[in-house]
């Protein structure tokens, strides 16, 4: 059981350098009503993710069930399909073009966006990017699979997805904590982070996800053998 957390909080912790994600919490922190819209982003946003992976867990686990009548092949042939998953991922963003200019005016679309939002309109916006960042949503729907195929019953995967949930969310829920925690210097913190993970994310997520993939199938070829 203790496996299974840990291997799914490792698949979790990939969703944590999000460049969208922190980019957007920092903007709603540095707006006028600041530590309202990103504390109601970052809320919008982990709730969401709770959401999808308690309906995945709810639904899948009878589906799991069905096809455990061959638990062996079945389980194996998961772990390659998620393994392919997180590879074409990684070779997506092995490929993407990622340039400063198109780095600034990302920048500068979200900022225009977040002039006359509510509170109430930066949880929802958080809710809408929890589901159209598609990488993101690929990457935590990997960590949920992994609990999902756990032979634990379903209270226990239920319990243990909050902390996958909140592992996950970190790349929002930091942001938010050095802004209550450091009022004084939370804008030179905020921006030094901002700036590192818009550099260094790509290569960083692209060596783990790479990395993660071969571990999957690495796993699902020793089951079949």
């Amino acid at each position: 059981m203790i496996t299974t957390l840990l291997q799914a909080l490792a698949v979790a912790a990939l969703g944590i350098p999000a460049p969208i994600s922190i980019t957007l919490v920092i903007l709603f922190l540095m707006s006028s009503p600041g530590w309202r819209n990103g504390q109601l982003f970052a809320l919008g946003y982990t709730i969401s993710y709770a959401i999808i992976g308690t309906l995945v867990l709810l639904f899948g686990g009878n589906s799991v069930e069905l096809l455990r009548t061959e638990p062996t092949t079945t389980r194996a042939y998961v772990l390659i399909a998620l393994s392919v998953v997180l590879m074409a991922i990684a070779i997506r963003n092995l490929y993407q073009q990622q340039t400063a200019t198109d780095d600034s005016a990302s920048q500068s679309r979200f900022s225009s966006l977040i002039g006359p939002i509510t509170p109430a309109k930066s949880f929802a916006i958080a809710a809408a990017v929890s589901v159209i960042n598609v990488k993101n949503l690929a990457l935590f729907l990997s960590a949920v699979s992994v609990l999902l195929l756990g032979k634990m019953p379903l209270p226990n995967k239920l319990l243990m997805l909050p902390l996958v949930v909140l592992t996950f969310s970190m790349s929002v829920i930091i942001p938010v904590a050095i802004y209550r925690l450091y009022p004084d210097k939370a804008e030179t913190y905020l921006t030094w982070i901002n700036t590192t993970i818009s550099r260094y994310s790509r290569p960083i997520g692209i060596a783990l996800t790479f990395l993660l993939s071969i571990f999957f199938v690495y796993r699902g070829l020793a089951i079949l053998n």
